[in-house]
């Protein structure tokens, strides 16, 4: 296992079922395009407020089994972007993540 600066632990809390369930809510998110920035991944979200909440939601529970995720919401007229970025020296957590969105 990884640490983070600060000695936070670069690990999931979940167990393999929750792991799956997961995995799955996050392939149904609804999103446009997925972009990868060294250590942060950008979710184009769609444009439904609905999306948005979903988004929302979902993050608010990941950072709760993996606290070392940084997330936040980006807002635009015409453009919602949900950013997931991890702390340097866990970028394969990130492409792994990623890899789970089949994106």
């Amino acid at each position: 296992m990884t640490t983070a600066p600060g000695d936070m632990p670069i690990a999931c809390s979940l167990d393999a079922a929750s792991f799956q369930e997961r995995a799955e809510e996050w392939r149904a998110l609804v999103f446009t395009s997925v972009e990868i920035d060294g250590t942060a991944v950008r979710l184009v979200l769609g444009r439904s407020d609905t999306d948005l909440t979903t988004a929302v939601a979902l993050a608010q529970r990941e950072k709760e089994c993996c606290p070392f995720f940084e997330v936040s919401v980006e807002l635009q007229a015409d453009l919602r972007t949900l950013v997931l970025a991890v702390p340097d020296g866990a970028e394969e957590v990130l492409d792994a993540f990623v890899a789970l969105l089949g994106a």
